[in-house]
């Protein structure tokens, strides 16, 4: 049978029940996007985030993943949407809304919102239109929503970013411009952020050569953030329970010296030796502090990104956002700072690892 030969009746009464079908399949797949959530399940399949999961897995756009997941989690602590849902009473561009304006009026004003205050709210927006949900909210909330930033693909691979600043953020947009014109003479926004963007990544991903006299200090945390770059950028070295490895480009020097020395001339006055490199001392006063090792190469660490991988399916996460370094082998169990123990870790699975670790 195809919809040609149906009579108007028929076709309008089965697109009646293909609707209700579908407003009870939405509620369904929202509760199991709520549960999924709650066990973070999307962490064992080795990705991120929810939304990750929801956009590479199965397929959603980013807009529609996005309004499930505000919608699913709105659910766990307002079950009554589900019923909403089903009814038509509601639907997710206006729950998305509904979570959007709530999560602005409760940063604004330092309070979080009630489970039943949100069903309040929702019950007044029933039946309503985008328009007058707007509406309601602006008056119940009391808030104003940013315009919504959009990024456009084209088909040559350029994007184009559509955002709104406040007059603040514009005057400030604008006192950089006025900074960097030597080096962005046109005054095009896009030269200007690609400068900056550039900026950025050079200063979070080079390392600078330390000075020699540098090369040791009495405070152990003032050569943290060149480290912690060196990891960044894929070497081996990451700070262990708040005590930084020394920062060294080779052997400990004085062992070479003495080793290379021996069965030489030993006579010969240590005063005689011209000062260099080799002559270095820890600043007086300094802190011992662990020697790394220099072996490793840039690959070694962090440049795929976050290292989990899920053990049933072998697909490893690669998320780069929020990258954090974990110890394989913690240190209180006797793991070292050995390149061999390091990997990166997104935020999210390295918060999760042990309770992974345990259910695998």
């Amino acid at each position: 049978m195809t919809l040609e030969t149906l009579s108007n009746e028929n076709l309008l009464a089965r697109f009646a029940k293909l609707v209700r079908t579908e407003r009870k399949i939405t509620h369904l797949v929202l509760e199991c996007i709520a549960e999924v959530d709650r066990r973070r399940l999307y962490l064992e399949r080795a990705y991120p985030s929810l939304f990750e999961y929801l956009t590479q897995v199965h397929g959603y756009s980013a807009g529609a993943a996005q309004r499930r997941i505000s919608a699913a989690r709105l659910l766990r602590e307002v079950p009554e949407v589900a019923a909403k849902i089903e009814e038509g009473k509601l639907n997710l561009s206006q729950i998305a809304l509904v979570t959007q304006n709530i999560k602005l009026a409760e940063k604004e004003f330092g309070a979080k919102m009630e489970a039943e205050d949100k069903l309040l709210l929702l019950k007044k927006i029933e039946s309503c239109s985008f328009a007058e949900t707007q509406q309601i909210l602006a008056q119940e909330l009391k808030v104003e929503v940013p315009a919504t930033e959009r990024t456009q693909h084209h088909g040559d691979g350029s994007v184009t970013l559509t955002l709104t600043l406040t007059k603040e953020e514009y005057e400030s947009w604008c006192r950089v411009g006025e900074l960097v014109s030597h080096a962005v003479p046109n005054r095009k926004h896009a030269d200007l952020a690609i400068y900056l963007a550039r900026k950025e990544i050079s200063r979070r991903t080079e390392i600078k050569r330390a000075s020699p006299q540098r090369k040791y200090s009495s405070n152990p945390r003032q050569i943290a953030p060149n480290l912690r770059k060196r990891i960044l950028v894929g070497s081996g070295f990451v700070p262990g329970h708040r005590k930084y490895a020394l920062l060294e480009k080779g052997k400990n020097r004085e062992n070479c010296d003495s080793d290379s020395t021996s069965g030489k001339d030993d006579s010969k006055s240590t005063s005689d030796r011209k000062p260099g490199k080799d002559s270095l001392k820890p600043i007086s006063g300094s802190t011992p502090l662990k020697k790394a090792s220099l072996s490793t190469s840039d690959s070694e660490v962090r440049p795929r990104g976050c290292g989990y991988v899920d053990p049933l399916t072998g697909k490893g996460c690669g998320s780069r956002h929020f990258l954090q370094i974990d110890h394989i082998h913690p240190l209180h169990a006797g793991g070292g700072n050995a390149p061999e123990n390091l990997r990166a870790l997104c935020s999210a699975h390295n918060r999760d690892r042990n309770r992974i670790k345990e259910k695998s």
